[in-house]
């Protein structure tokens, strides 16, 4: 019985491994760059990424964060972090499930992630590598 039980654990860490490494890819190539992430238990959440190209040699993905109350209109979104700079391994283990739509006009973002870039004499400020909701 323990053994079954063993196989089973060893078989569905396998499974996650391979998941894991596929979804890595789709990552860098969903070109919408739009994922859900953990929800509230009000609030549906997004991650919009908007440096997919840049992303790909640095590391470093520049996101904003939106949300939506539940059974709220679709254009009654909020802006949860208006930018963060995080690294792909942070990214991959905060995203659920990508999106082929949505967003919200940038200029929020923009002008948080100019604000990002001038800090430390114009080298750019933190940097989020644990998860995407630890880092909010």
């Amino acid at each position: 019985m323990h053994l079954e039980v063993y196989v089973h654990r060893i078989l569905w860490l396998i499974s996650g491994l391979l998941a894991s490494s596929e979804f890595a890819s789709d990552l860098a190539t969903h070109k919408a760059g739009i994922w859900t992430i953990e929800s509230t238990e009000n609030m549906s959440r997004w991650v919009i990424i908007h440096n997919l190209e840049s992303a790909a040699t640095t590391g470093v993905f520049h996101i904003e964060v939106i949300g939506r109350k539940h059974g709220n209109a679709a254009w009654q979104v909020e802006r949860l972090v208006r930018h963060m700079a995080i690294t792909k391994k942070a990214l991959k283990a905060s995203v659920k499930d990508p999106l082929n739509k949505g967003g919200v006009y940038p200029e929020s973002f923009d002008n948080a992630y100019s604000s990002w870039q001038k800090e430390n004499n114009g080298k750019g400020g933190a940097i989020c590598d644990t998860s995407l909701i630890e880092c909010m």
